[in-house]
Formats: C-alpha cells, sequence, structure tokens
C-alpha cells in the first residue's frame, strides 16, 4: 500500500493556463491569481502578447521558475497604432481595433491549447471564443470577472442580453430580482454606458463579448468574497444557472522592489505630515478628467484646508496641451504650494497607501483602488468616472459603507463645494458618515486583510474546485 505522502506526491500536478484581456487593469488580477495557484503547486502558464509579458516580468520577482510565460504576437490590423499591444497604448477610440486584432488570436491560441494541453483555461471577457476553442480540445474553461459580483449581476444576467439595442432608460433599473434598492446606474452613466451594447456594422458588442463569455464556460471565478457580497454572488449564480466561485479580492503585496528617484518623491512629501492626515487623490491609469472636472476638484481640494497628494495623469494620445499649468486654476499651485502636491508622473500607489500619513483616498472607484485602500485602512470618497464604477461606488458607499460618494448635479458634473463637503464629512468622525466609514473599514481590514488563513480559504477552495472536476471528467 503507498502511504497518503507518497499518494500526494504522485498526483498530476494540475495546469492552469490563464489569459487576460489587454489592459493592465485585467493583467494585474490574473497575475495575482497566478501567483496564489503557482504558490500552491499549481503549474501556471501565462499567455499574453510580447510587449505586455515584457511588462509582466518585474511583477513576478521570486516567482521565477513557476509560473511560465508565453507570448502571442498580435497581428496586424488597418487603423490600429503599431506596436499597441494593449489599452495603454491606444486612444479609447481605437480599443474596438484592439479587440479585432485580439480577435485574430484564435486560430494560433487553438494551436497553442494542442501544444501545452493544459487542464484548464481561464480566460477573460474579450476572447469569448476560447471557450470554443477550449472545447474542441476537450479542456474546461473557466471565465474569471475581476469585476463586483454587485456589477457582474446587474449588468451581464440573461434579461439584459437581446436583439434590439438597449438602452440607457433600461439600464437604470436593475434586473428582476436583484439584491439591492441602492445600486443602480444614474442616467448620465447609464447613456455612457448603453454604447457597450451598440453592435457597430453588425459586428459584436462589448457586451455580447461577456454573454458570450459566461455561455461558453465551465464555471465563473469573480474577485471579491463572501464577506463583502454574499447576496450578489448567490444572485449571479441564480440568474445565469451558472455555479460562481469567489477567489477573494486578490490584493497585491507590497512590492520589494526599490522605488527609484522620481517614485520616492511621493514618499519623502508624505514622510513631513502627521499620520492620518493627507488626501490622496488618483483616478488610475485610464481615467482621466475634462478641464472642468480638474478646476472643480482643485478648488474643492484647496477649500478643505488639508494636505493632499494629487496623481494628475493626462492622456498620452491627446491633441491638446495638457500640464498641471496649463489646467489647474490660475494661482492654485502657488496657495497651495505648502500643502499641497500635483504630480504627473507615474506613482507608486500601494506604497502611497500603506503610508501612515494617508488618511484619505478620493478615488475613481475602481475595484482595484477600493481593495487597495480597505487592506490599508484608508477611508474612501468616491468620484466614479466611467464603465463599472458608478456601481462600485453605490456597494462600496451604500452597501458596505466604507467610503462615501461625492454628490453630483443630474448631469453628473460636480463642484468645489460637492467635494470639499464629502471630504469633510469623511475626514470629520464627529459626522455620522465619518464614525460609520472608519468603524466599517476597520472592521472590515481586521475580518479580512488582517487574517492571513481568509484569504488562503478562497484560494483553496478554488483548487478543490478544480481537483475535483478533473477527477470526474
Amino acid at each position: 500500500m503507498l502511504s497518503s505522502k507518497k499518494m500526494e506526491e504522485g498526483k498530476k500536478k494540475l495546469h492552469v493556463l490563464m489569459f487576460p484581456w489587454l489592459a493592465q487593469g485585467h493583467i494585474v488580477p490574473f497575475i495575482e491569481l497566478s501567483k496564489r495557484l503557482a504558490k500552491h503547486g499549481l503549474k501556471v502558464t501565462f499567455l499574453s502578447t510580447p510587449r505586455n509579458i515584457a511588462k509582466i516580468k518585474p511583477l513576478l520577482l521570486g516567482e521565477s521558475g513557476k509560473i511560465d510565460l508565453v507570448e502571442l504576437p498580435l497581428p496586424r490590423v488597418e487603423g490600429l497604432l503599431a506596436g499597441a499591444e494593449s489599452t495603454a497604448d491606444i486612444p479609447n477610440e481605437m480599443e474596438a481595433l484592439l479587440k479585432t486584432a485580439l480577435d485574430g488570436l484564435e486560430q494560433p491560441f487553438e494551436e497553442l491549447l494542442g501544444r501545452l494541453s493544459p487542464d484548464y483555461v481561464v480566460y477573460d471577457f474579450s476572447q469569448y471564443w476560447a471557450s470554443t476553442v477550449a472545447a474542441k480540445l476537450g479542456i474546461p474553461a473557466v471565465f474569471f470577472l475581476i469585476f463586483t459580483a454587485a456589477v457582474s449581476s446587474y449588468m451581464w444576467v440573461p434579461e439584459r442580453y437581446k436583439e434590439e439595442e438597449t438602452t440607457a432608460e433600461e439600464l437604470i433599473v436593475p434586473p428582476t430580482g436583484f439584491p439591492s434598492t441602492q445600486i443602480a446606474w444614474r442616467p448620465f452613466e447609464a447613456r455612457y454606458v448603453a454604447l457597450a451594447f451598440t453592435r457597430f456594422s453588425g459586428g459584436v458588442s462589448a457586451m455580447d463579448r461577456f454573454f458570450k463569455s459566461i455561455q461558453g464556460c465551465s464555471f465563473m471565478l469573480i474577485r471579491s468574497c463572501y464577506e463583502m457580497e454574499e447576496t450578489f454572488i448567490r444572485y449571479f449564480e441564480r440568474a445565469t444557472g451558472k455555479t460562481v466561485v469567489p477567489v477573494g479580492p486578490l490584493p497585491p503585496d507590497l512590492p520589494q522592489k526599490r522605488l527609484s528617484e522620481q517614485e520616492s518623491l511621493c514618499i519623502r512629501w508624505l514622510d513631513k505630515h502627521p499620520d492620518s492626515s493627507v488626501v490622496y487623490v488618483s483616478f488610475g491609469s485610464e481615467c482621466f478628467l475634462s478641464k472642468e472636472q480638474i478646476g472643480a476638484l482643485a478648488l474643492g481640494l484647496e477649500a478643505t484646508g488639508l494636505p493632499f497628494l494629487w496623481v494628475l495623469r493626462f492622456p498620452r494620445f491627446s491633441e491638446e496641451e495638457c500640464s498641471p499649468s496649463v489646467l489647474l486654476p490660475e494661482g492654485f499651485e502657488s496657495r497651495t504650494q505648502d500643502r499641497g502636491l500635483v504630480y504627473s508622473e507615474w506613482a507608486p500607489q500601494l506604497q502611497i497607501l500603506a503610508h501612515p500619513s494617508v488618511g484619505v483616498f478620493l478615488s475613481h472607484s475602481g475595484w482595484s483602488s477600493v481593495v487597495e485602500a480597505v487592506k490599508f485602512g484608508v477611508k474612501l470618497v468616491l468620484l466614479p468616472m466611467n464603465v463599472d464604477q458608478g456601481l462600485n461606488a453605490r456597494l462600496v458607499g451604500g452597501e458596505l459603507k466604507v467610503g462615501l460618494e461625492v454628490e453630483r448635479e443630474e448631469d453628473g458634473s460636480f463642484t468645489e463645494e460637492h467635494i470639499r463637503t464629502a471630504v469633510h464629512k469623511v475626514v470629520k468622525e464627529e459626522c455620522e458618515e465619518g464614525t460609520t466609514v472608519k468603524s466599517r473599514i476597520c472592521e472590515m481590514r481586521e475580518s479580512m486583510f488582517g487574517n492571513s488563513e481568509w484569504e488562503e480559504k478562497y484560494i483553496n477552495r478554488f483548487i478543490k474546485r478544480l481537483e475535483f472536476s478533473t477527477s470526474t471528467n
């Protein structure tokens, strides 16, 4: 008789191929899940394009030999910028062309799967065809949603999928049985989101890709947890008829690499301020404000009287001159120079949020930013800008109560006063909102990220699901 240890050693190592959409906000959660699976002894292959793989390598320091990086070059597509391999390489209006280029990988992907023969393919929404290709080869495909369960269950349930055009009026109404009265798109948000349902020239819309990805998968993963979103996860399962497996929020660890001289500037500036005194402002790598929005936000920060670190990024492909000196209100920088830093380079967000002087994060409500803020116990002021962010803000502010959403006018605009009021309410702990946000974020941080076994529970459940499915195939 073989001992249990020998039997364990003799088991075939599960092989999972990870295939994210070509955007940094998607690639990073796929990397984080890959690292956790590799840590548990699974063989992981990470697939992307050559330029993305080159960018990924520094994120895998210490993971050498555990994750295989594999490249597939994108085919040339007319109208797409030469060398473009991610959403960071193109203006927003070219995203459809990037998806067309990605669709050109279907045949090379099939050939690659035939050679590698993984046990599972974990894929993203844009390459909806990955599940069909995998099925031809008898390989189960798992759809990984990097969005919240609230967003997913509001958007991608069967009743939303229809032949005729989806209107903004329909999108402001939650689907049948949706488990929240607080989460819904506002009219100004819904008008923007409705464009994602449009099938230009009879092609595949962005939302078609989500629905087809759900239909073709064996089951779904979601970057969330029961502690945050159990009612939405259960609702999504019932509505789609698919098993939904949460893998936790997957926050990245603080990078071990040394910061550059430029990156260290932010940290040295924060070192000069008392604990929990600074308002950190950032809208992610691909969300850019208009001149009017920049002006209102600047005057609002000035009116708070608080120290602030504002990471103000500009689109690479704008024809207009973009710099703080051009777009900030006249005299703003000189008036706030003693307590404010406007920083226009890439900023080390994790190190900033982990710094003791940061007390509030004014954010666009991207899910990664929310998760990172909760991990480090930083209170949130929420100013959503596009796509999923409005629903995230209502989840975070309305359901979870770890942040406060900035009030807006009906057309989505906001003023100096809107910004000042929201920040003051969160900062002042004698206010009901400030007290609630502080207690809730401390509670959530401690229960989830203060417990090393908590995340392990979710990863182990996912691996057991893979092992069970493999043994029954």
